[in-house]
């Protein structure tokens, strides 16, 4: 077998802006009323919830790498967020692209394979804005988590630009915000919010 490191073979025919990310539908299924991080998905019990990537990246490299491989069980759950590639201010704008490339990607693909996919919003700092929203197709629901945005002021003004930017691109009809809300005014649009499980359940324990 030829390795392809890229997923090459994955991208699509047609695509769209400057840095050419493949473009991911508007999900129209039902909002799932639990989610669960991907590295539970394997040994979950109830497959009528949805599976997000708000975790670290060395737990879901792996869909990267073997993007056959795990196509067969996201199909069986309600729905999939798209993976959340870390996208650090520090990290070099050349990587940034690259993680929201691999999201469009693996978005994309998973799609024309029918799992139901949810497109994950992604940014970092103001020079991001410039192509991370590229290849959602306006309305419909995404997903968006507060991880590493709620304590830090800095953080938190990159989130609510961020935010804001997804909305005036994208306006969304429903937002899945993830983790610790933050103070923002989201007008008409319908947010439907998830605790982070795993970190209440280490306070439990």
């Amino acid at each position: 077998m030829i390795r392809d490191p890229l997923n090459m073979r994955l991208m699509p025919g047609n695509h769209t802006g400057r840095y050419d990310f493949p473009v991911i539908n508007q999900y129209t299924g039902k909002v799932p009323s639990e989610i669960i991080p991907f590295n539970y998905a394997k040994t979950y019990s109830d497959r009528n919830v949805g599976v997000h990537f708000f975790i670290d990246d060395y737990q879901f490299e792996r869909v990267w790498r073997f993007p056959d491989r795990y196509v067969p069980l996201l199909r069986e759950y309600e729905c999939v967020f798209t993976p959340d590639f870390s996208l650090y201010v520090n990290m070099p704008l050349t990587l940034k692209i690259y993680n929201v490339y691999r999201s469009r990607v693996l978005g994309h693909y998973w799609q024309m394979q029918g799992v139901k996919v949810i497109p994950t919003l992604q940014w970092a700092d103001f020079r991001t804005f410039d192509f991370c929203f590229t290849g959602i197709t306006p309305g419909g629901v995404v997903a968006v988590s507060t991880l590493g945005s709620a304590q830090n002021p800095q953080s938190r003004g990159y989130w609510t630009a961020g935010m804001q930017k997804a909305i005036d691109v994208i306006n969304p009809e429903t937002i899945l915000l993830y983790g610790t809300p933050i103070d923002f005014d989201f007008g008409d649009i319908k947010v439907i919010h998830y605790d982070n499980t795993i970190l209440n359940r280490l306070r439990h324990h």
